[in-house]
């Protein structure tokens, strides 16, 4: 009798499978990413089934060994290697009668990290480096205030530092005291924004923002509502940092190759 699971797959697992088919491997398709969907580790469980499997099983799942390599025949380890329980493979433990499932997102809503290092960040893509998920964060609050009504946002620009790319937009900050939801987010957000190549928001506390024309840097906390306001300013601009300057400063920055001068910010406390 034949089976199925729903469970995710390691890429070193992936890959070599793929190798053997006519794709050649996990290839990038038009878009520029995997045609896969990828896993990013959020783990929802029933707790009374959870604690059913762990009687029957004391916790004991199959183990997993991911070495990383320096070099390309696979002589050198890049790193110590270790033998791992993965969260991910308790689906192997369910029984039958247990629903497994998974909801797929949208990229630029679900993932972006700072997990590779500088030389390593110059030949993936995305990078994954501080540069990319920094950029990432920004446009995704960009679409969400666009989600929210009259909201016209300047589009991203390709931005270069330490030779690595990025597509940078208006910088924009929406902390948890403004907004943990879009639908919070929308009955914050009224009447006409509008927000300049280059400029940076920062929302914070208790406040809505009814109408605002932005062209330069604004940070908006407290608690009341402000309303059609005009901003400009000269802002915030990002400096690269020169290569023999970079072991002087400090090691977010040294991640980074660039840094923020703020040359004139407006802040607005209601």
């Amino acid at each position: 009798k034949g089976s199925s699971l729903t469970l995710n797959v390691e890429y070193n697992q992936l890959d070599p499978l793929l190798k053997e088919t006519p794709s050649g491997g996990d290839v990038a398709d038009a878009s520029g990413f995997s045609p896969y969907p990828g896993n990013i580790n959020i783990l929802l469980f029933s707790l009374p089934r959870y604690a059913e499997r762990l009687d029957e099983t004391s916790g004991v799942v199959p183990e997993f060994v991911n070495p990383k390599w320096a070099d390309f025949a696979k002589t050198k380890l890049k790193s110590s290697t270790r033998l791992e329980s993965l969260m991910q493979d308790f689906p192997r433990l369910c029984k039958e009668e247990d629903k497994v499932g998974m909801t797929q997102f949208d990229r630029w809503i679900a993932k972006t990290s700072v997990k590779n290092n500088l030389e390593d960040a110059r030949k993936k893509v995305p990078p994954e480096c501080a540069l990319s998920a920094e950029a990432d964060l920004y446009a995704c609050n960009a679409r969400l205030l666009q989600l929210c009504g009259d909201v016209t946002i300047a589009a991203p620009e390709e931005v270069t530092f330490l030779g690595i790319t990025a597509e940078l937009g208006p910088q924009i900050v929406i902390n948890p005291s403004f907004a943990i939801s879009l639908e919070e987010l929308k009955s914050k957000i009224r009447g006409k924004i509008s927000i300049s190549k280059g400029s940076t928001l920062v929302l914070e506390g208790d406040v809505t923002v009814d109408g605002l024309e932005l062209n330069g840097a604004l940070c908006i906390s407290g608690s009341g509502t402000l309303t059609g306001r005009r901003v400009e300013n000269s802002g915030v601009r990002l400096r690269s940092i020169e290569a023999a300057e970079l072991p002087k400063v400090s090691p977010s920055l040294q991640i980074r190759g660039y840094k923020k001068e703020i040359l004139e910010m407006e802040e607005i406390k209601l």
